[in-house]
């Protein structure tokens, strides 16, 4: 489907919520440092990143102003008319719809249905495990407990119109699932009291997201599972997808619908093999496009290079200010009219056009079944 003016509308499959009045933007707050005493390095080293200095020159040419003076000019539109600012950043990259992950504090219907009337694009929320884990954690619940504190969530979020539940499990005790674990050793892993919270109960959130993977095969609804590169407090080593191939060759994780997200940067050629050789496997780009749009197309071209290009999926994992979400979409539309360029001579133009369709939108309709 074309939006009015003319491009493929874009399903933006994984974001974050933005503020819903306006707040002064800071570009140099944009970083995958996320240490809270950081502050001053983040902006002695900001002027030097390429992703920053390309979003300030392309929102130059949106606003119609000079680069040195975005941050002003921006503040005074947006706290002019922040809804109408918001339209015009999302209605320039063409989204056709939102899927937001609220992280700790899952976003309800009504919450969701405030960012679509901001934006102008329908929104759907996404159910990330972890908020009812860690709590529950803490609190000193046992592992049945938590089983049934999680099916009990995820039950409610899919009644309430969730399009599909999120596990951070590569920040946590990483990707490397042992698909036998059991409630007995569930129960023993919660005692390791010397660890913090969130790198506590390996044996126990293994179990979690199996369970919940053959829960959302039951509801159908996908599992994000997040593969690569992220912010600050990932473990990158734990991040790799092909951690997952026991899990995903279990009865549950063959299952149900799994979107490995963020390309697994740097692991692209990995997380493609996964969306080609497992069932119900699919894989998505986002977030190289915000952090590194300089090769959005180079990655891209690698993914769609070997996984089928029924099972990619594009998003912007952008967070914070809503300039990062429209930013991370707008490089990839560049990128997708450089990759066109490349496979010129090398494929027919009606598939690409139907490539096209699939990866911007149809295939982010099909498996999160957005037209039900």
């Amino acid at each position: 489907m074309r939006n009015r003016r003319g491009t493929v509308e874009l399903i933006d499959d994984h974001a974050h919520p933005f503020g819903l009045r306006a707040r002064p933007l800071d570009l140099g707050s944009i970083s995958l440092d996320v240490d809270p005493h950081g502050d001053e390095r983040r902006r002695e080293l900001a002027p030097g990143r390429l992703a920053l200095e390309a979003l300030r020159l392309r929102l130059a040419r949106l606003l119609g102003c000079e680069p040195d003076d975005v941050e002003a000019v921006r503040d005074q539109l947006a706290g002019a008319d922040w809804g109408g600012y918001v339209r015009r950043l999302f209605g320039d990259v063409g989204v056709g719809g939102m899927l937001l992950d609220g992280g700790t504090d899952p976003l309800q219907p009504d919450e969701a249905a405030a960012y679509a009337d901001l934006a102008g694009a329908p929104t759907w929320s996404l159910l990330r495990i972890e908020a009812v884990i860690d709590p529950l954690i803490e609190t000193g619940a046992g592992a049945a407990e938590i089983c049934g504190g999680v099916e009990r969530f995820v039950a409610a979020g899919a009644a309430a119109g969730a399009a599909g539940c999120k596990t951070v499990l590569a920040y946590r005790t990483g990707l490397g699932v042992d698909p036998g674990a059991d409630t007995g050793a569930a129960d023993r892993s919660l005692r390791e009291l010397e660890l913090p919270v969130r790198r506590r109960g390996k044996a126990l959130r293994d179990l979690v997201l199996r369970r919940t993977l053959g829960l959302c095969a039951d509801l159908g609804m996908p599992m994000q599972v997040h593969t690569g590169f992220g912010d600050s407090e990932l473990r990158m080593a734990d991040a790799d997808p092909l951690l997952l191939d026991d899990l995903l060759r279990t009865p549950e994780g063959a299952a149900a619908d799994v979107v490995l997200i963020h390309g697994a940067f740097p692991w692209h050629e990995q997380v493609a093999h996964l969306a080609g050789t497992r069932p119900h496997v699919w894989a998505e780009f986002s977030l190289a496009n915000l952090i590194s749009p300089a090769t959005t197309a180079d990655r891209l071209l690698r993914m769609v290079d070997l996984a089928p290009t029924h099972r990619l999926l594009l998003g912007s994992d952008g967070h914070g200010p809503p300039e990062t979400h429209w930013f991370a979409l707008a490089m990839l539309r560049d990128a997708w009219i450089t990759l066109c360029d490349r496979l010129s001579g090398v494929v027919r133009p009606g598939w690409l056009a139907d490539v096209e369709r699939r990866i911007f939108a149809d295939n982010a309709r099909a498996v999160y079944r957005l037209d039900a």
